[in-house]
């Protein structure tokens, strides 16, 4: 059985404890989280949170843990989707070399300068998640990437 890339899009009561119990359904099962990011409808009434991960599994332990994290009481609605869909997309932000010019990066890479310094440039890439993963691949070869921060999300 191949490991995959999968993301999945966890609707949750924002209560104390639900991001425990999510990571603990993870741990537990051997399954270390790529990617996390967060929201919440703040200011609304009994909106849930958001929460997206995205991680790597066989498509029987992505299957388990998707009826796992079902079962947590502090869990509304549990979306999958292979880490290639459209309906996703990835943003990073990554602080490189002040001489980078970010030229030969995937066409469909929006990219964002962010700020300059005098021993770096900080800039935003956004776009779907194979051509972010190659831009970041492509800055990395270079020797110009001195971080990166990344996290996928669904539209």
């Amino acid at each position: 059985m191949v490991d995959e890339r999968w993301v999945f899009v966890i609707k949750v009561h924002d209560k104390p404890g639900a991001l425990t119990a999510i990571a603990s359904v993870f741990s537990s099962r051997g399954v270390s989280v790529d990617t996390t990011l967060g929201s919440s409808a703040a200011g609304l009434l009994e909106a849930p949170s958001t929460i997206v991960l995205s991680f790597h599994a066989t498509e029987r332990k992505k299957e388990t843990l998707l009826r796992t994290l079902a079962r947590l009481q502090q869990v509304v609605q549990v979306e999958a989707y292979p880490y290639t869909a459209r309906e996703l997309r990835s943003i990073a932000i990554v602080r490189v070399s002040p001489d980078e010019k970010m030229a030969d990066l995937p066409r469909e890479v929006h990219t964002e300068i962010i700020s300059e310094s005098g021993d770096s440039k900080t800039v935003l890439l956004t776009g779907a998640t194979r051509a972010v993963d190659r831009a970041v691949h492509s800055l990395q070869e270079r020797g110009t990437l001195k971080d990166v921060v990344s996290a996928v999300m669904a539209v």
